[in-house]
């Protein structure tokens, strides 16, 4: 089984990372789910919609899990996604190594 790149609490790894997604979770989010195939947009704004962003967010941290061999408890893919959205989207940019850097 794998295992993920970096801990949960991992978050402050990256400094430029954790502060794009303190300020822009969205962004971030979007990125993430953009590197799984799905729409970078529309990701980005469910990821931030209270109510269903833990669902959305579980859904990508899943896709994750399973494409890279990662072996995690439905409830805890759920309460980080739920709770702890920033670290756990920053862990999952670590493990697919998504720049989230802006390039103007």
């Amino acid at each position: 089984m794998g295992s993920w790149k970096s801990p949960i609490w991992g978050c402050f790894d990256d400094i430029g990372a954790c502060l794009i997604t303190y300020i822009a979770p969205c962004w971030t989010f979007g990125k993430v789910a953009e590197s799984q195939g799905e729409d970078c947009i529309i990701y980005g704004i469910l990821g931030v919609v209270p109510v269903v962003h833990g669902y959305f967010r579980h859904l990508i941290r899943s896709k994750i899990a399973k494409k890279n061999g990662i072996s995690e408890e439905l409830w805890l893919s759920f309460l980080i996604s739920c709770f702890f959205p920033l670290c756990g989207n920053l862990q999952e940019r670590t493990q697919e190594g998504v720049d989230v850097m802006p390039r103007f």
